[in-house]
This record gives structure tokens, sequence and C-alpha cells, in this order.
């Protein structure tokens, strides 16, 4: 989400190759768990839009960590940059981002 996907059909085909099985429990774990909430999309009414809930929003400093982590253990991360900006000042990061969600989640 913090990529700007929103439904089913763009998380499957993130870079993440991520099986459809596993997909669909993901995301209703995370939606049983109060982190997602799932609506109707008003463009198609076939099609659910997924956000991020206050609880999930809540989550982004510890995900930033895990961005930072991997970014700094991972030469191939393809979020290298990202982790460089957060090694560079995290609560900038972390800031921007919670600022970014709030308004489209918010």
């Amino acid at each position: 989400m913090l990529r700007g996907k929103l439904s089913y059909s763009e998380f499957l085909k993130s870079e993440e190759k991520i099986a459809t099985n596993i997909l669909v429990n993901r995301l209703n774990i995370l939606e049983a768990e109060n982190i997602l909430s799932k609506k109707v999309s008003p463009e198609n009414k076939s099609k659910f839009i997924y956000s991020l809930t206050e609880k999930g929003i809540d989550l982004l400093p510890i995900v930033i960590e895990i961005m930072d982590w991997g970014a700094k253990y991972n030469e191939n991360s393809p979020r290298r940059e990202l982790g460089k900006q957060i090694q560079k000042n995290k609560s900038k990061v972390v800031s921007e981002y919670l600022e970014k969600l709030k308004v489209e989640f918010g």
C-alpha cells in the first residue's frame, strides 16, 4: 500500500509474485485483525479496494524499521534507495509516509 497498490489485482501484479491463495489468505487475516478494511470500488462494483485502518497506519514505524534492516543487509534490495533515505533521516521518512497515509486513508 505504500507503493499505491489498493486492489487484489494490483497486489497480485506486484514484484513479490505472491501466490493467489497466499494473497487471499493474508488479505483476509489483515482484515480480520483490523489492519485493513475492504470496500467496494466506486468505479467498479465487482472490485474491492483495500485501505489501512488507524491500526494499520500505526504499524508504519515498524515497517520502516524492517525496510531499513532489509536495505542494510540485502545489497540487491529493490528498496535500496529508500533504505539510504531511512538511514539518513528515519524520522523524516516516517513522518512523510504517515502524512501520505493519513491523507489517503484518514
